[in-house]
């Protein structure tokens, strides 16, 4: 397992590899380092240009561990396009669930930014759970970045 720490304009990012895939995308306190691995650089860019609102998706491979019923809610994060928002609600409808067994699901994702999680907001529009470090500021500062995108 290989991990890279790089600055961004929502704070430090860290950044985890394992086998050739990300297996995390993480808001951290950690101190910025060093890397020649190349996927680790690679997604690094991808998510500063991102941030940059000159980019709109991620492509670096990834891997993220989970139950069969994490991996359903990810999958369906996947689906909500960029610069939109959905509810816990409208998802658990979607997937036959609870709203808080969504929300559990959403605080186990590693994979910040590139499974979305971001964009899921309480059934009255507010922002609420972000476990990233920054909580919900950082949620806030993401979909901002969308939002000015758009239009």
């Amino acid at each position: 397992m290989t991990n890279y720490v790089f600055k961004s304009i929502i704070g430090n990012i860290e950044l985890v590899s394992s086998k050739n895939r990300i297996t995390a995308v993480l808001r951290t306190r950690k101190k910025p380092n060093k890397t020649k691995d190349k996927l680790l650089r690679g997604s690094a860019l991808q998510i500063k240009m991102y941030l940059a609102s000159r980019r709109r998706s991620l492509n670096f491979p990834t891997k993220q561990i989970g139950t069969k019923f994490q991996k359903r809610v990810w999958d369906y994060l996947q689906k909500i396009p960029y610069g939109k928002t959905t509810t816990y609600g409208d998802i658990a409808k979607k997937l036959r669930t609870s709203p808080r067994a969504v929300g559990g699901a959403l605080g186990r994702n590693s994979l910040m930014i590139s499974v979305p999680c971001h964009r899921v907001v309480g059934s009255d529009g507010t922002l609420t759970g972000f476990t990233s470090v920054g909580g919900l500021n950082t949620k806030k500062n993401l979909l901002s970045i969308e939002q000015k995108t758009i239009k």
